[in-house]
């Protein structure tokens, strides 16, 4: 396997259970589908791709954080048709491959359904010649004209047309208990739902709003949310959690200028929130960040394996009796050393330590800054106290003071 493509499956393995929403309501004639695309990505756009080869023409809405290994990915999007696609993040399950079926990833995937299908049926047909192992931890929601919806999971796939139905970052099974899915936002929508809403823009708006995500750090949450009247074509846009302020698009209208792509940011007025955001410092969205954390890892390292050999060198040859330096300075830096890969592999791997902390992916995490901040007052008294173990105890310095800066900045101290 190629480094690039080792390197883009164990970043996309970790990928956050962000709160995504999705839903579809059928009343008095009138389809409306709703989704919020939760995510901390800074760029995004919209493409509308015109038929070809007598298919369907398509909009897409996609979104990038500018991480150099993630690539820009379709989120959501609704062919001529009516027919809508949504991929949302679940909890991971490992499925066995099909063999002698198809293999399409996502985006590739997605745009074929657009390209061929007019409703849900058809698209859940389609989806039988596919292999879907590697919806490993990712559904494809579906919704069409008509109110039938179809939920696609790497081993399940669930169809109904009930009057109206909404979805979360939740892996389903034919028997579960939408009533006991732990998000409150899906609730809230699934109770509003419930209650009736009116089958007007307005009315199906509500629900999309109530389902919005704006969290207290940095307002982050909702990039952008969509509502798709799909029997009429239009596209009612929102950006950042902003719901009012709507850009619509008539698709038909839009796929008869040919294929063109627009950036979504630039089709509303500045977002404060938004610009806090993108003012926010991460390896996933600076790739001079990325890379400068990956050299800091892979001098660790070297630096680390040295400091080992000179620990085990010298420690053989106190047992033959022989005068040497101490070694603790060494053994502070290995130690140190192999802390601070470890703290950078996660950092490069799961963004959402930089917006929910390190606890997040495990208690024991929240340890680790601190750790490395005491080696390096450590290391400091040994650089005040020792000419000669210079060579290993301030290269040590200039790898972690970054890092405990970065982390600092990060709120990872407190």
């Amino acid at each position: 396997m190629h480094f690039r493509t080792l390197l883009t499956s164990l970043l996309l393995l970790p990928l956050p259970l962000l709160a995504c929403t999705a839903y579809v309501m059928h009343k008095d004639g009138r389809t409306f589908i709703g989704n919020n695309e939760d995510s901390w990505c800074t760029q995004g756009r919209v493409r509308f791709a015109p038929a070809a080869d007598g298919g369907y023409g398509a909009v897409y809405f996609s979104s990038w954080t500018g991480h150099p290994y993630v690539d820009w990915s379709d989120q959501i999007g609704m062919n001529e048709a009516g027919l809508v696609f949504d991929g949302l993040g679940i909890q991971p399950k490992d499925a066995v491959a099909q063999p002698g079926k198809q293999t399409l990833y996502f985006t590739e995937l997605s745009r074929r359904l657009m390209e061929r299908c007019a409703t849900v049926p058809e698209a859940v047909a389609l989806l039988e010649d596919y292999n879907r192992s590697f919806l490993h931890h990712s559904m494809l929601f579906l919704a069409d004209a008509n109110g039938a919806y179809a939920i696609v999971q790497s081993d399940t796939v669930i169809v109904g047309n009930e009057p109206h139905f909404a979805v979360g970052n939740w892996r389903m099974a034919c028997n579960t208990d939408m009533d006991a899915v732990p998000i409150p936002r899906l609730q809230q929508g699934r109770s509003l739902l419930a209650e009736g809403v009116a089958p007007t823009v307005e009315g199906a708006l509500s629900v999309l709003s109530g389902m919005r995500s704006c969290r207290e750090f940095l307002g982050n949450g909702t990039f952008f949310s969509t509502l798709f009247e799909p029997d009429s074509g239009r596209v009612h846009l929102y950006f950042y959690h902003d719901f009012e302020h709507p850009v619509v698009f008539d698709l038909r209208e839009e796929l008869a200028k040919g294929l063109h792509i627009v950036d979504l940011p630039s089709l509303f007025p500045p977002n404060a929130e938004f610009q806090v955001l993108q003012a926010y410092r991460t390896p996933f969205h600076q790739s001079w960040l990325f890379w400068g954390l990956m050299a800091v890892g892979g001098l660790a390292v070297l630096l680390g394996f040295v400091c080992g050999l000179v620990v085990l060198v010298r420690g053989v040859r106190r047992m033959l009796g022989n005068a040497v330096q101490p070694v603790w300075p060494q053994l502070v830096v290995g130690i140190a050393m192999f802390g601070l890969v470890g703290l950078i592999g996660v950092l490069l791997m799961m963004e959402k330590v930089f917006y929910f902390g390190l606890g997040d992916v495990h208690p024991a995490l929240l340890s680790l800054p601190f750790i490395l901040l005491f080696a390096a007052v450590a290391l400091i008294v040994a650089v005040r106290r020792s000419r000669t173990d210079r060579w290993s105890t301030v290269p040590a310095l200039v790898l972690l003071v970054p890092v405990l800066i970065g982390c600092a900045y990060w709120g990872m101290f407190w």
